[in-house]
């Protein structure tokens, strides 16, 4: 199972789209930075741009249709931009999102991040070309998440094809390709399986055992942090940089979970490490159990593909040698 607005089955554009045109909408309360957004992005002959003029009418919106990249301000009426960018990757989980910011503020900046933005435009626009470029930027990401999913279901397809077509393999390599056939779906369709281990507070480890996950609290020094699928590392555990340096070289993907007090500057320098951070800035409750859920499913479904890889190319030479 691909999750909700996962599955792109369009093909061709930059955004993965069949209709060779990218969405995009424009979240913000002043018209002139709509206006602004609208007629500079218009332009490009490959996108298609959808204004709102605050976050309800943005998730009305969302909620009936596919967007490639939201762009919203982080100050709105009513629900912020931060919590936009967290309800809106809810929702839909492939969506890229680039936060407006009015000033170059070392918090708006963790904050977007935690809610799942993967950059952010400041404003007032010096150079127009800057947001169009961190617009086709975001579409690239996209863009290349959505090839990675479609190679996968060809593998996939190409393995059913064969084991119909291909009688002349031998007993053990159909049973191999059946196997990791049926492994590969039960990846893609059942909830993401893990262990989850949790360095820092029993409130975070609470909130994932109420969703069902795998979760275990470890202490800091413990050696099967390196044993997990994912490691949860709260910023108010004693050491946690030195701890997520050392995880940085490991297999567990980390989350990054920032508390109200965090050091601005070890978040941002956690940004450029690639962790996953959530918690600043946001309100979302269910924002730690989704992100690790989907670095889950991640995990099981590349393990999943590599072994259907393997064992189709097993297939082949199996077919190659007629059987034997």
């Amino acid at each position: 199972m691909d999750l909700p607005f996962e599955t792109d089955e369009r093909s061709g554009g930059e955004g993965g789209g069949g209709t060779l045109a990218s969405t995009v909408l424009v979240v913000d309360d002043e018209p002139v930075v709509r206006d602004v957004c609208a007629r500079l992005l218009s332009r490009e002959p490959d996108l298609v741009v959808t204004l709102a003029e605050d976050a309800e009418q943005a998730l009305v919106l969302l909620d009936s249709q596919r967007f490639d990249v939201l762009i919203t301000d982080k100050n709105l009426p009513g629900m912020g931009g931060v919590e936009l960018i967290a309800e809106a990757r809810a929702r839909q989980p492939s969506l890229e999102a680039v936060m407006i910011t009015g000033y170059s503020s070392s918090e708006s900046v963790i904050a977007a991040f935690a809610a799942g933005a993967s950059d952010y435009i400041l404003k007032p626009f010096e150079d127009l070309r800057l947001v169009r470029a961190k617009v086709r930027a975001a579409l690239e990401r996209r863009a290349g998440r959505v090839k990675g999913r479609e190679q996968a279901r060809r593998v996939a397809r190409e393995a059913a094809e064969l084991l119909q077509a291909g009688e002349q393999a031998s007993p053990q390599a159909r049973e191999q390709m059946e196997s990791q056939l049926r492994a590969y779906e039960l990846a893609s369709r059942m909830s993401p399986g893990g262990q989850v281990a949790v360095v820092g507070s029993p409130e975070a480890l609470r909130t994932l055992l109420e969703e069902g996950l795998e979760a275990v609290a470890l202490p800091p020094d413990s050696p099967a942090l390196l044993g997990a699928a994912v490691v949860v590392l709260e910023t108010g555990a004693p050491d946690w940089w030195d701890i997520a340096e050392r995880l940085q070289t490991a297999s567990p993907d980390v989350v990054l979970l920032a508390g109200p007090h965090a050091d601005l500057a070890d978040l941002l320098d956690a940004i450029t490490l690639r962790l996953e951070l959530v918690g600043f800035g946001s309100s979302s409750p269910r924002a730690l159990p989704e992100r690790v859920r989907m670095l889950l499913m991640r995990r099981n479904l590349q393990r999943a593909q590599t072994n259907l890889a393997a064992a189709l190319m097993a297939f082949r030479e199996s077919l190659a040698r007629g059987g034997a």
